[in-house]
């Protein structure tokens, strides 16, 4: 299995603002400041046309629940 999908999204911050990187995905500076900040596994791949994918990696089964209340 491949283990390296695009490259994290902290690679991909390196000389970009968050303002850049929010246009760039089409989501808010403070969603990318979350993402930034998160333990996430956030990967971005480039496409052949010049546009970015990001993608979050996460195993399956390892989702927290909630506890009802």
């Amino acid at each position: 299995m491949n283990n390296e999908i695009g490259v994290s999204l902290r690679e991909f911050a390196k000389g970009r603002t968050q303002q850049q990187i929010a246009g760039i995905f089409g989501v808010s500076q403070g969603a990318v400041a979350q993402m930034l900040a998160s333990s996430r596994d956030i990967r971005v791949i480039a496409q052949d046309d010049g546009s970015f994918d990001a993608v979050d990696i996460r195993p399956i089964g390892r989702r927290s629940s909630r506890k009802a209340a």
